[in-house]
């Protein structure tokens, strides 16, 4: 592909990721121009699998369903698409052509968005996690990619960081996915809270009770957030500073969910500029504290190569 052709696909990323995400847009600018440009058009194609599941009407067959997700495979991986592609798709197949990362991670992201194909009430919390790590977790996996992390070791710390947003973004969109048919909270934990089956978990003699339930979704998001700051450290400093910035903008939507108690979901909680400002400070002193680590392992490369040169 030319580069007029990649510029209009990273283009039209920019305006995906402006239009889905304000939070990563925002973290997104401190990437290097190379680095951001493949970011965004794979934010594009995640959006774009999103949309197209998110689209189908609630009436629509399983055959219906199972035609969606084919093609999405179809014009994701096959080595000759059988339609015209949106642009969406044209940008994520070039990235897969610049970095290679293995297709299992934007395959489990497809399963993953599958999982909201039917209504969906997770019975235990490990089916929450599954679906965690399929539309979220996985995303930090092919980021790392995108990002030129050295390190496998940054791996699992990029899966939990998904993970931490993903469970926040839950706890922000009750009211909205309950209107969908989606409850994502566990049912062992709205039973322990004393929610019953089938009752509207918005319900005002539900508030407290679901805030109970949303609390223990926040305090588990914050482990796996400390999980995704002890991988930092792997990341190139430019890219630390984008991803810390993105996890402070994005733990700051659980702090202000917290804040507002039982009103936290009579509109959509959003972060301010001068606070996203004030958080994206956080993030910088989070990279900061990675220098050390940076320079012990500047000087083990350079050793190395004084080793190497000593036995040329």
């Amino acid at each position: 592909m030319n580069a007029v052709a990649q510029g209009q696909l990273t283009r039209y990323g920019q305006q995906s990721m402006q239009k889905g995400s304000l939070s990563f847009s925002f973290a997104s600018r401190l990437f290097a121009k190379s680095i951001r440009s493949r970011v965004v058009r794979l934010y594009a194609w995640c959006r774009y699998v999103d949309n197209r599941v998110d689209g189908l009407p609630a009436t629509a067959s399983f055959e219906e369903r199972q035609r969606v997700l084919r093609e999405l495979e179809d014009e994701s991986f096959a080595e000759m698409p059988p339609r015209e592609l949106h642009p969406a798709m044209q940008a994520f197949r070039e990235v897969r052509g610049e970095v290679p990362f293995p297709d299992e991670h934007a395959r489990d992201l497809i399963q993953g968005m599958a999982m909201d194909l039917d209504k969906v009430q997770y019975q235990t919390e490990e089916q929450l996690l599954l679906y965690c790590y399929r539309v979220a977790g996985v995303v930090g996996l092919m980021m790392s990619y995108m990002m030129n992390a050295e390190s496998k070791a940054a791996f699992p710390h990029a899966v939990d960081l998904g993970i931490a947003m993903q469970l926040t973004n839950i706890s922000r969109d009750i009211a909205e996915d309950a209107a969908m048919g989606r409850i994502y909270l566990p049912r062992t934990w709205l039973d322990k809270a004393g929610i019953p089956e089938g009752a509207n978990i918005l319900h005002p003699v539900y508030r407290p009770a679901l805030l109970a339930v949303v609390e223990r979704a926040l305090s588990m998001a914050d482990r796996y957030y400390s999980s995704g700051d002890a991988g930092l450290k792997y990341l190139p400093l430019r890219c630390a500073f984008a991803v810390a910035i993105a996890r402070e903008v994005y733990s700051a939507i659980g702090h202000e969910v917290r804040r507002r108690q039982g009103h936290a979901w009579d509109q959509r909680v959003w972060i301010p500029w001068p606070q996203k400002v004030r958080v994206a400070c956080r993030g910088v002193g989070r990279v900061l504290k990675t220098v050390p680590y940076r320079l012990h392992q500047l000087t083990l490369g350079l050793r190395t190569e004084e080793r190497m040169a000593l036995h040329e």
